[in-house]
């Protein structure tokens, strides 16, 4: 996020270019873009249902900022007054100071509410955003078993490590390709970066997602675009030959810009292979809205339009604050177990508001109108410096595994980083396939080699997360019984032919390549396993039953394989981990609760599918009975992470994935009916 066009920086501009003509212009419309880009981010964070697309308030800021700073550099370069010292002294002098006031606010509630891994996490995150690294951070962070996004209170420093990278080589490229004395050098440089910037966006977005969004080659031509929209403008200002931009065009462009905004907003969402060519519409929106000029009559009503004004001189603050505060919300309800209401988040955003202003005031504006070189040089030496021991603290919380003497013992025990060990239970990206994966990803080693002399029965595995969890406890009963197992199961896709996800459009096509290789192997047992409720919400529940009973038919008829159903499991309103913490806080006295109150569950209801399951010729097996009476539910067989049976809100522990297998493991050695 760059945010130099304030009024106070026009008011540096001018004391170091007192010449008229070698003023930067401020712009109002252009603060008012800042706003418009800021609201939609935090729409999307604080209510993604109304706003799913408000995340492109970032790619927004890409080409503000890409158009502002290159107009900077581009009047520098022309009166010979650019130097790379004064450029970078200016960009710390921006940056820097709301950064470290948020980078300190976050250390300290890490301190309060992180339990030892998700400290450990923070200071990786602390680091990175030091180093203007975060995105390389966040997407070596992100993937199926790791912490949800809202649990990562530095996650929107991202944005500011693809600006900062880019700003590392732009002023060098600009400097050379000026030297040549014409626009055309520039002009063809950035054309050819961007060119190659978004095909790489675009061949990479569908398989690796992550990487694609966060790190800075597949973004470089956002900046770009505002960078080559300045290098135009800029060359038509110095050009004798009359504006063709006439009032028509300004106000035809301002209006489709703000439609194509408009648009982005609403029309993306998070489950779309974003950016790649979706990125397209919030770019050109924001290309649009700049060369429309702020006489245009959007830019002119609305962006221009005082409240506007306002909230973009204190959008950066406001980005950098918004984050923290609701992460910390979220991070107290699944740590803690402590509830949040509609009116607390509300709260938060006023204070988000407060703080971003007070942050611009009296901190921000003081630093960016100190007159003197020397001391703004001085002040910028001592802002990196800050940095730097920002960054240490960082690398202390890593070398101290998180200071876990922070809490109880008691409460430490619950804690545990098992990404790893899950992911490689579930084989993940093996035989079960993430977002970005197709069918043909299935490995040959998803199906057991049959290397007994007597044919061994086959038993198949299929489903979504809520099949792969069981994989684990299959494989430890495995050695109890005489059978092959086959696991074929996807990230969000339940085992329910001819059901359209939108959020996972590859789900059609891998249930077809699993029902076709259920055909080939015709296997003794077929196990369905599901969350059943939360999938394809769009579609009544009818309609997935109907399909659902229609899947057991096909798979029946392909060689009358025992099926089974896999019932819906308890899901908790809250991980588990943080519901046993806030009852240890409660009641330090007492021993970990071995269950839980029903009361802290979501509405379980599997009438519907029992008869979908049953009616079909399945055989109905409820985890929920297993693991319920009725008031309670059993959550952990001991006081420690390896003891509990959930790991989250509904997905089982290596440990409880043996425990509730095994309630229903006769039913899938029992192969014939």
């Amino acid at each position: 996020m760059d945010f130099l066009q304030t009024i106070a920086e026009q008011r540096e501009v001018t004391k170091t270019d007192p010449t008229p003509e070698r003023k930067i212009r401020y712009r109002r419309d252009i603060d008012g873009m800042r706003a418009a880009a800021v609201l939609s981010v935090l729409g999307y964070h604080f209510a993604p249902a109304k706003f799913p697309g408000g995340f492109v308030g970032v790619d927004i800021f890409f080409v503000i900022s890409g158009f502002l700073i290159s107009s900077i550099i581009y009047q520098e370069l022309r009166f010979q007054t650019f130097s790379i010292v004064e450029f970078y002294t200016r960009r710390i002098r921006r940056i820097y100071p709301a950064l470290l006031i948020v980078l300190c606010f976050v250390c300290a509630g890490g301190w309060m509410l992180l339990m030892p891994s998700g400290f450990v996490a923070l200071g990786q995150q602390v680091l990175g955003g030091s180093a203007f690294v975060a995105n390389f951070v966040m997407w070596l962070q992100s993937g199926y078993f790791s912490p949800d996004a809202a649990l990562k209170p530095l996650l929107h420093l991202w944005s500011l490590g693809v600006e900062e990278q880019y700003y590392l080589i732009f002023p060098l490229i600009c400097m050379a390709m000026y030297r040549a004395g014409s626009r055309h050098p520039m002009a063809i440089a950035f054309i050819t970066i961007a060119s190659l910037s978004m095909l790489v966006n675009v061949l990479l977005v569908s398989r690796f997602g992550a990487a694609t969004y966060f790190l800075p080659f597949s973004r470089f031509w956002e900046l770009l675009a505002g960078a080559g929209l300045a290098l135009w403008m800029h060359g038509s200002e110095q050009s004798d030959e009359p504006d063709k931009r006439t009032a028509f065009w300004r106000h035809a462009a301002s209006i489709a810009g703000m439609a194509l905004l408009l648009t982005s907003e609403f029309a993306i969402n998070q489950f779309d292979a974003f950016p790649g060519w979706w990125a397209l519409l919030p770019v050109t929106a924001a290309v649009a809205l700049i060369a429309a000029g702020e006489t245009a009559w959007v830019n002119r009503t609305i962006f221009s339009s005082k409240p506007a004004v306002l909230i973009g001189l204190i959008s950066y603050p406001l980005y950098l604050w918004h984050w923290p505060l609701l992460s910390f919300t979220r991070i107290a309800s699944d740590t803690w177990g402590i509830p949040i209401y509609r009116s607390e988040k509300i709260g938060l955003i006023f204070l988000a508001f407060i703080l971003a202003a007070l942050t611009y005031r009296y901190i921000e504006l003081p630093i960016r109108l100190v007159k003197d070189k020397g001391r703004r040089r001085r002040g910028a030496l001592y802002l990196a410096g800050a940095i730097v021991l920002t960054g240490l603290f960082g690398v202390l919380v890593i070398a101290a595994n998180g200071f876990p003497a922070r809490f109880p013992k008691n409460i430490v025990a619950l804690d545990h980083d098992a990404s790893d060990s899950l992911s490689k239970a579930w084989r993940d990206g093996v035989c079960f396939l993430r977002q970005d994966q197709s069918p043909s990803s299935f490995a040959g080693s998803c199906i057991d080699s049959n290397d007994s002399p007597s044919k061994e029965p086959l038993v198949v595995l299929w489903g979504d997360s809520h099949a792969a969890d069981l994989f684990p406890g299959f494989r430890a009963l495995q050695g109890t019984s005489n059978v092959r197992l086959a696991q074929f199961t996807a990230s969000m896709c339940p085992p329910i032919m001819e059901l359209p996800i939108r959020e996972r459009p590859r789900c059609l096509s891998i249930n077809q390549a699993i029902l076709d290789r259920i055909r080939n192997l015709k296997p003794d047992v077929v196990v369905l396993s599901a969350d059943w409720d939360q999938t394809a919400p769009d579609q009544s529940r009818h309609d997935r039953m109907e399909k659902l009973s229609r899947t057991i038919e096909l798979v029946k008829a392909a060689g009358d394989p025992r099926v089974i159903v896999i019932g819906s499991v308890p899901l908790w309103k809250r991980p588990v981990a943080g519901l046993l913490a806030g009852e240890i806080r409660r009641n330090p006295n007492e021993a970990v609760p071995l269950r839980l109150g029903r009361s802290l569950l979501e509405a379980h209801d599997d009438s519907a599918l029992v008869a979908a399951s049953v009616g079909a010729g399945a055989v109905y097996v409820s985890i929920f009975d297993q693991l319920c009476d009725q008031t309670s539910c059993l959550v952990t067989t001991g006081p420690t992470w390896n003891d509990l049976i959930t790991y989250d809100q509904s997905h089982f522990t290596i440990s409880g994935s043996t425990l509730v297998t095994r309630t229903f493991w006769q039913s899938v050695i029992d192969h014939r009916d």
